[in-house]
C-alpha cells in the first residue's frame, strides 16, 4: 500500500463567495451553499484527494481512524448581555451557525463509523444562555433531527460548572440614552463535563514567566479579582480543560470570524478559551496602568474607577452585585478592564491553553509530541467587526478559513480582516516558544479556492484602532 503524502500544516485554505448565505430549512441537509462550501474547503486542504468529489470521499479519515473520538467546538455564547439582546446577524456574527456545523458532523460520523463518537462541546462566559443559543443557531433541532434519522445521539456538552441566574430589580431600563440594570448574579450549578476537569501546571513553561508584572495583580474580572492568583503564583500556572477533550483524537474549532477588544481578534487560537471549564482562573488583564499594568492605558480618575466597580462588585456567597448604566449610543468612558492593544495579559493565557490541547495527554501529562489532530474552520459567512466579541457588529463577508495551524489559520484570518498579525500578542507570542511550540514555519501556504484573497478593513475596537496605521 502506497503512503500517504504527508499533510502539509501550513497549509491555509480559503473560500470567498461574498453572496454565501445560511441556509434556513433544519437540519440544513445537503445540497447547500454552505455544506458545498465547507466540503470545497476540505478538498482544498488535501484531504482523501484521490476520492474527492466521490460518493466515498472521506476527508476527515486522513486525520482519525474508525472508532476514533471526534470533538466539535463552536462558539456558543450569549444571546442576551443586559441592554443588548443577540437575534439575527447580531448572533450569527458572534456565534456559529449549525449550517456551518452540519457538514463536519456528516463527516466525522462517516470518519469515525459505528464504534467511534462526535461530541459537539462548549464552555461559554458564565452569563451566557446556552440553550436559547444553540436553539436559535439550529444546533440543537439539528442535531435532533439527525439522532431521530441516523438512530445515534450526537451528545451536545454545556462546560461549565455553573452559570449565573439573573435577579434584576431594573433589567434595560431605557432613560436618557442609556440602560439602567440593577439587581444580583448568583452563580447555579451545572452538570459540566460527564468526564470530569483535568488540571494542568505549565509552571516554568507558560508565557506567564517573564510577565513584567506581578502575580498578585493579575485579574480574571473585577468582580472577582483575585480568582487567578492562587493559580498563577509561587511557580504554578495552572488550568484547567475539559476531559473530553483530552479523551479526543481529533478536536475541530469552529470559532467565528470576530474582533476583540481585549485581544484585538477571537478566532481559532483564541476560542480554546472554550474548552476551560475553571475561567476564573484565567488571567484576563493586569491591574493598574502601564508601567505596572494593563487594566487603562492611562488611569482614570478616582471617581470613575470607584464608579465603574459598583457596575459589577462582589457579594457574598459568590454573587455579584450589578449597577449598570451604560450608553446606547456609543462609548462616553475611558477604556478599562484590558480592553486595548497595550493588553499583555490575556495572549499569555491564549498561548497556554492551546500548548496545553495539543501536548497534553488523556491523563493531564504534558508530553513532548502533539497528542491529538486539530482542524480549524472559520465561520466567517457573517462575521462581527468593532466592539466585539459580544457587542460585535455584522458583516456580510461570505468567507471560510480553515487548516491544521491554529497558527497559521488566525495569522491567514486576520490578513482578510484588516488586523495586523504584529499587533495580536497570542500570535507574536506563538513564534519562537522554546518548549510546547504551535508553529514551526514562517511561510503560510494559503491556497485560494474562489480566487483573489478577500480583504477587508474590519473596524477595530476602540482601545485598537491606533493600530490599524500599522496594515499595509
Amino acid at each position: 500500500m502506497q503512503e500517504k503524502e504527508p499533510m502539509r500544516t501550513s497549509r491555509v485554505a480559503v473560500v470567498s463567495r461574498p453572496d454565501l448565505r445560511y441556509p434556513s430549512v433544519v437540519p440544513f441537509d445537503p445540497p447547500n451553499p454552505v455544506y458545498a462550501a465547507v466540503a470545497d474547503l476540505l478538498a482544498a486542504l488535501g484531504f482523501d484527494a484521490s476520492r474527492a468529489g466521490s460518493p466515498e470521499w472521506n476527508p476527515l479519515g486522513d486525520l482519525v481512524a474508525p472508532g476514533s473520538r471526534v470533538v466539535i467546538k463552536p462558539n456558543l455564547v450569549t444571546s442576551r448581555d443586559f441592554h443588548r439582546d443577540l437575534t439575527d446577524d447580531d448572533l450569527c456574527c458572534s456565534s456559529t451557525h449549525a449550517a456551518v456545523l452540519r457538514p463536519l458532523v456528516d463527516l466525522a460520523l462517516r470518519a469515525v463509523g459505528p464504534e467511534g463518537s462526535v461530541i459537539l462541546l462548549d464552555c461559554p462566559l458564565e452569563g451566557s444562555d446556552f440553550d436559547r443559543t444553540a436553539h436559535v443557531l439550529g444546533v440543537t433541532p439539528m442535531l435532533d433531527q439527525l439522532a431521530t434519522r441516523i438512530q445515534r445521539r450526537i451528545p451536545l456538552l454545556d462546560l461549565r460548572s455553573f452559570r449565573l441566574g439573573r435577579t434584576m430589580l431594573l433589567d434595560d431600563l431605557r432613560v436618557a440614552g442609556r440602560s439602567l440594570n440593577a439587581g444580583i448574579l448568583s452563580p447555579r450549578p451545572m452538570p459540566g463535563d460527564p468526564r470530569g476537569v483535568a488540571v494542568i501546571d505549565l509552571g516554568r513553561d507558560s508565557a506567564f514567566v517573564g510577565h513584567r508584572a506581578p502575580a498578585n495583580r493579575l485579574r480574571f474580572h473585577r468582580s472577582h479579582k483575585r480568582s487567578p492568583i492562587q493559580h498563577h503564583s509561587n511557580g504554578r500556572n495552572e488550568y484547567s480543560i475539559a476531559q473530553t477533550v483530552l479523551d479526543a483524537d481529533l478536536v475541530i474549532t469552529v470559532p467565528k470570524l470576530k474582533t476583540h477588544k481585549k485581544a484585538g481578534a477571537t478566532i481559532c487560537l483564541k476560542s480554546v478559551i472554550g474548552l476551560s471549564p475553571y475561567k476564573y482562573w484565567l488571567p484576563h488583564f493586569t491591574a493598574g496602568a502601564p508601567p505596572h499594568g494593563d487594566e487603562y492605558p492611562i488611569l482614570p480618575s478616582l471617581w470613575y474607577r470607584f464608579v465603574h466597580q459598583l457596575t459589577r462588585f462582589p457579594l457574598p456567597g459568590d454573587r455579584s452585585g450589578v449597577l449598570r448604566a451604560p450608553s446606547l449610543t456609543g462609548h462616553d468612558e475611558p477604556i478599562s478592564d484590558g480592553s486595548w492593544s497595550g493588553n499583555d495579559t490575556i495572549w499569555r493565557t491564549v498561548v497556554d491553553l492551546n500548548r496545553i490541547l495539543m501536548y497534553a495527554d488523556r491523563r493531564g501529562a504534558l508530553q513532548s509530541t502533539p497528542q491529538r489532530r486539530c482542524l480549524n474552520i472559520v465561520d466567517g459567512i457573517v462575521a462581527g467587526e468593532g466592539d466585539g466579541p459580544l457587542a460585535a457588529t455584522p458583516v456580510h463577508c461570505g468567507v471560510l478559513v480553515g487548516g491544521l495551524n491554529a497558527v497559521a489559520v488566525d495569522t491567514a484570518a486576520c490578513g482578510i480582516m484588516g488586523v495586523d498579525p504584529e499587533v495580536v500578542g497570542y500570535l507574536t507570542g506563538s513564534r519562537d516558544l522554546k518548549t510546547y511550540p504551535l508553529i514551526d514555519y514562517d511561510k503560510v501556504d494559503t491556497i485560494l479556492v474562489d480566487g483573489a484573497l478577500p480583504r477587508f478593513a474590519f473596524q477595530l475596537p476602540p482601545g485598537w484602532e491606533s493600530t490599524r496605521r500599522h496594515v499595509a
